[in-house]
């Protein structure tokens, strides 16, 4: 399974301009925010010892900042420093405990550490709040933590209910798709599968269930079709590999 995890880097709604003089504006905070977004955008780059030198001081400048805390915990977590990330993340929760960005965010890294059932249910009170602009998101990461737990019935019905708020989101479908090909629910499976390819979005995972899935159906043309798309598309893909082994072993 491709776990369709979605983390957040927003760009921070700060005011003001920002100076090149990060270590004494007049007011810590203001310092803190600036210092934050600074870390932020080398975060984004990947320049993660820049990152570190600029969140650790919008942390020190204001402490109680919810947002310096949880792109910390991001930073650390990155850098393999699993105990102070958590330090950072569970200290932004205690600030400000309904920020469904901060639960959202959270809830992705627990559950790509296997800590399901914390993540399920911070990725489930980030979708329930109704000022969450994009609570499909939170959805469909509480329906990855609960299919990694093995609980196939909730992790379906939390993608149902992504594709309730937002039809067309691709990562739910795909997560959907890739569900009922699972249980071998093949012309399910196809539907979604479908609706995904209508979005636009092609990579070789999507493809790979599509020829699963039409030989699941009893469809030799239908999947050797995208079987050749993925070893002409995406020659050195593990998936078109996958492909080419399967032909081997069924010829």
């Amino acid at each position: 399974m491709k776990y369709a995890f979605v983390v957040s880097l927003a760009v921070l709604a700060l005011t003001g301009c920002v100076t090149s003089d990060t270590t004494r504006p007049k007011q810590p905070e203001r310092a803190s925010d600036i210092n934050l977004e600074l870390g932020m955008s080398y975060l984004r780059e990947g320049k993660l010892a820049e990152a570190k030198e600029k969140i650790d001081k919008a942390v020190e400048l204001n402490p109680k900042s919810a947002k310096a805390h949880a792109y910390a915990g991001l930073l650390y977590l990155q850098l393999g420093e699993e105990a102070k990330g958590d330090a950072h993340f569970e200290r932004a929760l205690s600030l400000d405990p309904k920020n469904p960005e901060i639960q959202n965010n959270y809830a992705t890294l627990l559950c790509q550490r296997k800590r399901f059932d914390r993540g399920e249910k911070l990725a489930v009170e980030a979708a329930s709040n109704p000022l969450y602009k994009t609570q499909h998101v939170g959805f469909v990461n509480a329906g990855n933590c609960a299919r990694g737990a093995g609980r196939l019935k909730e992790a379906e019905g939390y993608y149902r209910r992504a594709l309730t708020v937002q039809p067309k989101f691709a990562p739910a479908l795909y997560a959907m798709a890739d569900l009922e090909l699972t249980q071998s629910n093949y012309m399910s499976a196809r539907a979604f599968f479908e609706r995904y390819l209508a979005t636009g979005r092609i990579d070789p995972g999507i493809l790979w269930i599509g020829v699963r899935i039409e030989r699941g159906l009893g469809n030799a043309v239908g999947a050797r079709s995208y079987g050749k798309r993925l070893q002409n598309e995406y020659p050195t893909s593990a998936e078109a590999k996958q492909f080419t082994e399967s032909e081997r072993n069924t010829g």
